[in-house]
């Protein structure tokens, strides 16, 4: 080997390094001076895109004009959805808008920290690209809409496997089962469906979409012959549902037949929960209540008649669903023909009972209210008897706030109101529960007569007719479940007893309240009305349940006025409390109904 030939690896390597070293300061010096150059100038840095759209090296203005023109024509196409039939999403059904100027000012401040270029994000933009989200908005509760009309389009509901049983035995198998098998269904994935349509948006892409479709079997594959079998050796068994109170004989028993255990089979071995449950749940909603309180009414200051107290059931449903699941089984796997199952049900006592009555300390009457209601209709008249009844020979102990809410309930044609007219958004209208206020009312001047503290008391937006037909303005309360509500508080040593009285052919409504007397006086002083306005003209309001030519008035006029009275109750001397009571009442005017039926 010559010296030449040894020596020559050595000079390329050499050469190689030597151009290293010269061509890595060029190359940077390229990049800076790009760089400045383009940061100088106030263009996007090269190798920016936004949602796959070129945007480098261009100004914002330049940016934000390319982007409104492939956004603007994405918003004015649509988005074609597709499985076994064809869906179309309109860009404007879901109020789709593009954040453009946010946009571009990411992508332009890309590489730019405080006016300062940021090399390491320069050289990453420019060797690799940097693809930057487009920002949107669009209406969620739109967009959900569509995709569940879309859903309600194409989902099939699964039918489950089903045990038929005949009436007699099938004479080509000799057997009253029979299996359907049911039938597969499908439901689209709507999270998957949802991500597709969002990644069009975001990436303005305007191929359609398939709907991703979830295929949902109708069952999990059972056996068909071992399902009959035991369907087969149910028949002619039973299940006898009771409970008892306190080792006592049933209080109320359930039969199951065997069509109705066959009902609960399941196609795995056992039993199906689900229905078990949803039995149990119906079982529960028949049993449970609440205790009753022993009631009583008075006639010359003692007990001459009573309502004895009654006791509360609750079934509590998970575990009556376990307990009637091992029965089954049971059932299911002996040659027994009948089974016995105590539900589990919890009693609970009522807190008074028939036996307190010498030791609540009712004793004589404390007060009484009256009201009248001429001119109600029959509607009217039937809601205030129910809404008395409600709160007839209801016993309050000692320190406890009786609402008047909470004791007559839910007022709708689901409790057994009726329609009657109220006053409602500044209109007479039919409503359910008409004339309860009659009620409150009364009660309310009960209350006072007794000189018990009101704890809430609203009175009514109107001068109201049929409480100023015995009384002054401003002894009225209004209520309305669950916003407004009378309440008052038993400050007695004993139980408070409320009786009703309603008389329909005198309507007269008439509310007493007994109990202990502690020697205190109520008095009412200082009444005084001002601010009386007169009612505007009357109003006639067209009514097609009335006959043609008819006119019937339903509300009368009533001057506008404020009203207030001091309520100042007292005992040997001491004042107890005192409150005084104001009302506003608007002006009303007389409403008449016009019949323009047939």
């Amino acid at each position: 080997m010559t010296t030449k030939q040894f020596w020559s690896p050595f000079r390329k390597t050499l050469r190689m390094r030597v151009i290293g070293l010269f061509a890595f300061p060029l190359f940077v010096f390229f990049f800076l001076f790009t760089a400045i150059g383009v940061f100088l100038r106030g263009s996007i840095f090269p190798g920016i895109s936004i949602a796959g759209i070129p945007v480098g090296n261009l100004s914002r203005s330049e940016a934000s004009l390319l982007l409104e023109q492939r956004t603007q024509s994405f918003l004015t196409a649509s988005v074609s959805l597709f499985s076994d039939r064809t869906f179309l999403l309109l860009p404007s059904d879901i109020k789709l808008r593009y954040g453009i100027p946010e946009t571009v000012a990411s992508a332009f401040w890309f590489g730019r920290r405080n006016t300062l270029l940021t090399i390491p994000e320069f050289l990453r933009a420019s060797l690799r690209g940097v693809d930057l989200p487009l920002s949107y908005a669009f209406d969620d509760q739109a967009l959900e809409a569509s995709l569940s009309a879309v859903a309600s389009a194409l989902d099939v509901p699964v039918i489950p496997p089903s045990i038929i049983v005949l009436d007699r035995a099938d004479p080509t198998t000799g057997s009253r089962i029979v299996v359907e098998p049911g039938e597969a269904g499908q439901s689209v994935d709507v999270s998957s469906f949802r991500r597709e349509i969002l990644e069009r948006f975001s990436s303005l892409s305007q191929s359609p979409i398939t709907i991703p479709i979830l295929p949902e079997p109708a069952s999990l594959g059972f056996d068909i012959n071992l399902t009959m079998a035991r369907a087969e050796k149910l028949l002619g068994k039973r299940a006898v549902l009771s409970f008892a109170e306190a080792g006592e004989a049933p209080v109320k028993t359930w039969e199951l037949s065997d069509l109705d255990l066959v009902h609960f089979l399941s196609f795995d071995g056992g039993f199906n929960r689900e229905k078990i449950a949803s039995y149990s749940a119906s079982l529960a909603s028949s049993i449970n209540r609440p205790p009753t309180n022993a009631t009583f009414r008075f006639d010359g200051g003692r007990v001459v008649e009573f309502s004895p107290e009654k006791p509360g059931f609750s079934l509590p449903v998970g575990e009556t669903t376990e307990q009637l699941q091992n029965a089954f089984l049971s059932l299911d796997s002996s040659e027994e023909k009948e089974i016995s199952v105590v539900l589990p049900v919890t009693v609970s006592k009522p807190a008074i009972t028939t036996a307190d009555v010498n030791s609540l300390g009712i004793r004589e009457k404390l007060g009484e209210g009256l009201s009248t209601f001429n001119g109600s209709i029959a509607n009217r008249k039937y809601n205030i008897s129910l809404a008395a009844s409600r709160i007839n020979g209801i016993l309050i102990p000692p320190s406890e706030t009786f609402s008047f809410n909470r004791w007559v309930g839910d007022v709708s044609s689901a409790t057994g109101f009726r329609q009657a007219y109220i006053i409602k958004d500044g209109q007479t209208i039919l409503d359910d529960g008409g004339g309860v206020c009659q009620v409150s009312t009364t009660l309310f001047r009960a209350v006072l007569d007794a000189g018990l503290p009101v704890v809430a008391r609203r009175a009514h937006s109107y001068r109201v007719g049929y409480y100023e037909q015995n009384s002054k303005a401003g002894f009225d309360a209004t209520v309305f479940s669950p916003t407004t509500d009378f309440t008052f508080l038993n400050d007695t040593p004993g139980h408070l007893l409320i009786q009703t009285s309603v008389n329909t052919a005198s309507n007269l409504l008439v509310i007493e309240i007994y109990g202990s007397s502690d020697a205190r006086t109520a008095t009412i002083s200082n009444y005084r009305m001002w601010d009386v306005t007169p009612p505007p003209p009357d109003l006639y309001q067209d009514d097609p349940t009335l006959p043609l030519g008819t006119l019937k008035q339903v509300d009368w006029k009533a001057w506008g006025a404020k009203v207030k009275f001091d309520y100042r109750v007292e005992r040997d001397g001491t004042l107890l409390f005192e409150k005084t009571f104001y009302s506003v009442y608007r002006p009303w005017q007389s409403v008449f109904l016009r019949g323009t039926g047939v």
